[in-house]
């Protein structure tokens, strides 16, 4: 792992098992904090500014190259969020993304406007916080304005221009951006179809890394490898418990909640990180 090259008073703390490619650089223009979670991705040429604003990055979550984080007042992402490359991430009037957030290459998310002189009566300037739910997608060259709130599950399709507000479940289209009534990317999924893609996809990566799969029908997957090391799906929160309780250093995922307790070992990031792209997500308790 590279680590960033920081100029400027600050403080940054990098999480366990993430990768920084070279040119990553983190600016301190103002005193402020930068966290990266666990299982991270940053990409080569990632510019990190911060003006006294901190920076939160969760777990599992990847920044592509040319990436561009700007925080006056905040920028706080959540686990599991994917940004393409040459994005634009900017927290100066404060920005708040959910889980599961994905933002295509070359997408830009504005918390602030600025133009000409105030003094010349010019009143396009002010800044307003953005808040994007969980598993919102833009599908790319998408521009979110400041002031704006994305509801859970909002797909804005490629080259959208997000000048207001939508609630979740919308499908966005256009210049400016307009729901498009009708369209849905989402399907309702029982917990018994739920377990048997996972079977299938754990099948499959198992097959690749030379691992041993076990199922219980019905109730839990279980994977494991010649160091000894297990990770374990199961249905419900209850059995997730019982079976924590029995197996104390296995990596344990619940399907009911989408959690799972974080071990660091080899086989919780080989499957964790093949379910991660557009599978299957969990985050930990």
């Amino acid at each position: 792992m590279n680590k960033f090259d920081v100029y400027g008073d600050g403080s940054v703390r990098v999480g366990r098992a993430t990768s920084i490619a070279s040119g990553a650089k983190i600016v301190f223009s103002k005193p402020s904090k930068v966290t990266i979670g666990d299982y991270c991705t940053i990409g080569s040429g990632v510019k990190i500014v911060c003006s006294g604003g901190d920076v939160h990055i969760g777990d599992w979550s990847t920044l592509h190259d040319n990436c561009l984080v700007l925080s006056t007042k905040y920028v706080y992402i959540d686990e599991h969020c994917w940004f393409g490359q040459n994005c634009v991430i900017d927290g100066s009037g404060g920005l708040k993304i959910g889980r599961g957030v994905r933002v295509g290459m070359y997408s830009q998310i504005w918390s602030h406007v600025a133009a000409g002189e105030q003094m010349e009566g010019c009143t396009l300037v002010g800044e307003r916080p953005v808040c994007i739910e969980n598993d919102v997608w833009l599908v790319g060259s998408c521009i979110v304005a400041s002031g704006v709130t994305l509801g859970h599950r909002t797909v804005a399709l490629i080259g959208s221009n997000i000048t207001k507000s939508f609630p979740g479940n919308t499908i966005l289209a256009g210049t400016p951006a307009t729901p498009k009534p009708g369209l849905s990317f989402y399907k309702s999924v029982t917990q018994e179809e739920k377990l048997k893609m996972l079977e299938q996809w754990i099948k499959a990566a198992a097959n690749e890394m030379g691992l041993k799969v076990d199922v219980d029908s019905g109730e839990q997957i279980r994977a494991s490898n010649n160091l000894g090391e297990s990770i374990v799906f199961v249905a419900t929160a209850t059995l997730a418990n019982t079976v924590r309780a029995l197996n104390p250093e296995a990596t344990i995922c619940c399907i009911e909640n989408k959690t799972y307790n974080k071990q660091f070992t080899n086989i919780e990031g080989q499957i964790l990180k093949h379910l991660a792209g557009n599978k299957a997500r969990f985050i930990s308790t």
